[in-house]
């Protein structure tokens, strides 16, 4: 098999990757999140708040200042006989994370213009884990290893995504009934994401070999960036009576600035392949730094109802999000990878390391809900969908390639929480659920059936996995 083949393979085993780090509405300020102060596309009834639809805040305008903060989060994520069975990998994340500062300054009563800005941090993963299994196995084939050999296999993976979002709004208010705004928001996105696997076996040869040769697999992939782009927001807000409606379009992402660094390393050593009877050795080593980044996010359009009724109100959202097609997040350059670094060896270094994805078309829709117990006090209730955006294709297998992503499933937010107001200040409390699974994921590595056909990383199957997240959050609101 010629070298540069063997090369391409090994790459499409050791960097396959899955992707809830995959959805647009996290369990936080999303439109879907009624609970959480200012996360709405069409008005609550309420002021003071200012993150999402920024037509709202000129319907019920004040001069005010708020800070939220989801003040404790647990996660457990367990992908089940992740890469053997009975070898899970699972990540558990426990911190307290601050969330958002916001405002809202009246300008004019007249038309009521307000502006309003915020300020959110967003921990999107922390997703970290390790497993290893260690016995004797008939890894290589009879012919030069007969026998069970003693084999070692060992994988590990980090991804940290973190997401800080600056807006500066404004609202007008065109009539009684009608308010439209606009929106500049400059995002800062940081990745960090390592995956490593080994996988080795011992040749059965005579026992008075002190040193006997060693079959080997390894991939380590080890990547950190960040990125920093501009989107817009148009919103529109409309009232008539117990009747709210909002729409909102934010524009695609606008790059601006980033940059990556990127180390990957591949050891093939004394790999036979029986059906050609020849050993594969491969050595491929990289450090690229200072790589632009280009990271994007699609056009969306966002629709929002809210009806009052008695002593609260019901609230439906829907925000569709079109699909992107392939595109390269990070593009390493073609210097030395593959070794000896002579002759085309290093044309398709950047092929081989890229680090690219592609997303589908996604829709995600919500719900919420308020109850007036008296004057002073309001519950609030929330669920939405959190939808994947990795494309399915036929025969359902997922996007292939170096991919940002870890959790592949979909995931569903609950929010239970009340609201507490004295004359100018309000005071926010409340639950953050997530909640999804999947019996459809794709193992990175199995090492239950490694063999020197399948270079000692198993045959991957689909195997159950979930996430669970509890996260409580208190605001604090207080109006001029």
């Amino acid at each position: 098999m010629p070298r540069i083949v063997t090369l391409l393979l090994l790459l499409s085993i050791a960097f396959t990757a899955g992707a809830q780090d995959a959805g647009y509405w996290n369990n936080d300020y999303n439109p879907g999140g009624y609970v959480t102060p200012g996360a709405v596309i069409a008005s609550d009834n309420d002021s003071g708040f200012f993150y999402y639809n920024p037509a709202v805040m000129a319907l019920h305008p004040k001069t005010s200042v708020s800070v939220s903060a989801n003040v404790y989060q647990y996660r457990n994520t367990r992908i089940r006989n992740a890469v053997g069975q009975g070898l899970p990998l699972r990540s558990r994340e426990a911190r307290i994370i601050p969330q958002l500062v916001s405002g809202t300054i009246l300008l004019n009563r007249k038309n009521n213009l307000t502006i309003g800005y915020s300020l959110i941090n967003r921990p999107i993963l922390d997703f970290q884990a390790t497993q290893r299994q260690d016995k004797k196995m008939n890894v290589l084939d009879d012919s030069y290893s007969p026998g069970p050999e003693y084999y070692i296999g060992q994988y590990s993976a980090r991804n940290n995504q973190t997401q800080t979002i600056g807006s500066i709004g404004a609202g007008l208010k065109l009539n009684s009934h009608l308010a439209v705004g606009i929106t500049a928001e400059g995002q800062l996105f940081n990745q960090d994401l390592y995956q490593h696997n080994t996988s080795r076996a011992l040749y059965n040869t005579d026992t008075s070999i002190a040193t006997p040769p060693v079959a080997a697999f390894q991939a380590d992939y080890d990547l950190t960036y960040w990125h920093v782009g501009i989107r817009f927001k148009a919103g529109l807000a409309y009232e008539a009576g117990r009747h709210h409606f909002g729409l909102l379009l934010t524009t695609p992402m606008i790059s601006v600035k980033g940059r990556a660094i990127l180390n990957s390393d591949i050891l093939i050593s004394n790999v036979v392949l029986p059906q050609v009877g020849i050993a594969i050795n491969v050595l491929a080593n990289g450090r690229q730094t200072g790589l632009p980044v280009t990271y994007k996010m699609p056009l969306s359009i966002a629709a929002g109802y809210a009806f009052d009724y008695g002593r609260g109100q019901c609230y439906v959202v829907a925000e569709y999000f079109p699909k992107l097609s392939h595109y390269e997040i990070v593009s390493p350059r073609n210097e030395s990878f593959l070794r000896p670094d002579t002759g085309s060896n290093n044309q398709r270094t950047q092929e081989f390391l890229e680090f690219s994805e592609e997303r589908a078309s996604v829709l995600n829709v919500g719900l919420g809900w308020s109850y007036e117990l008296n004057t002073d006090i309001t519950l609030l209730a929330s669920l939405a969908t959190n939808n994947t955006y990795i494309p399915r294709r036929p025969g359902d297998e997922e996007y292939a390639g170096q991919a940002p992503y870890t959790l592949n499933w979909n995931t569903y937010n609950c929010q239970l929480g009340g609201q507490f107001r004295r004359q100018r200040l309000h005071l926010r409390a409340g639950l953050l659920l997530t909640y999804g699974r999947t019996g459809q994921y794709l193992q990175p590595i199995n090492f239950d059936t490694p063999t020197d056909e399948n270079l000692l990383n198993g045959q991957q199957i689909r195997v159950a996995a979930s996430t669970f997240a509890i996260g409580l959050m208190l605001s604090y609101i207080h109006n001029f």
